[in-house]
């Protein structure tokens, strides 16, 4: 038990850090072109045991070929690890997490979305707020700062763009954002 909440109180003061770096703008987006598929099938491969574990079946939506972006690598894996991680976090045992790719105009669209029970209207204004979470758990596990959307949210307002969620009590949540390809 010490040790789990050591490790808890450890990712907590690295998330903190993290994103006391990122207000402070002492982090510079390095755009670079990459393949967003490839990231996409690693940021799956990571989290592929976890959602076995609790019996979601994790779903991508990928064309053979898409452009390369033009964004931070690093950055943008963490937005979608921290996507991931949610989805597969507030979503119970079984049914499905979704990730897709889709290019839209001069972008790819990025979604994540899960097949859980969906953000209360009442709470949507405050879920990128820092420390912020939902009333109840809906996994019942622990380690949660509440900051992973807040992160999401300042990485892609650094890369000037933003997250958007849709979420229907009962059918599940969607998280998207936009980037711009090469």
């Amino acid at each position: 038990m010490a040790i789990r909440h050591c490790a808890r109180v450890s990712k907590l003061v690295g998330e903190l850090l993290e994103l006391a770096k990122l207000d402070s703008y002492e982090v510079r987006v390095k755009r670079e072109p990459f393949n967003l598929r490839e990231l996409l099938q690693d940021v799956v491969q990571k989290f592929q045991l976890k959602a076995e574990e609790k019996q979601i079946k994790i779903e991508t939506d990928i064309q053979e070929t898409l452009p390369f972006v033009n964004a931070d690598i690093a950055l943008i894996e963490r937005v979608m690890e921290n996507l991931l991680e949610n989805a597969l976090d507030y979503k119970p045992q079984g049914g499905s997490v979704s990730l897709s790719l889709t290019p839209e105009g001069e972008d790819i669209l990025v979604k994540v979305s899960d097949t859980g029970c969906g953000i209360p209207e009442d709470q949507m204004p405050y879920i990128f707020d820092r420390f912020y979470q939902l009333e109840k758990r809906r996994s019942g596990e622990e380690g949660h700062s509440g900051l992973g959307l807040a992160i999401a949210q300042k990485i892609l307002d650094l890369h000037g763009k933003s997250i958007t969620v849709t979420s229907s009590q009962g059918s599940g949540t969607s998280f998207s954002f936009h980037l711009p390809f090469i």
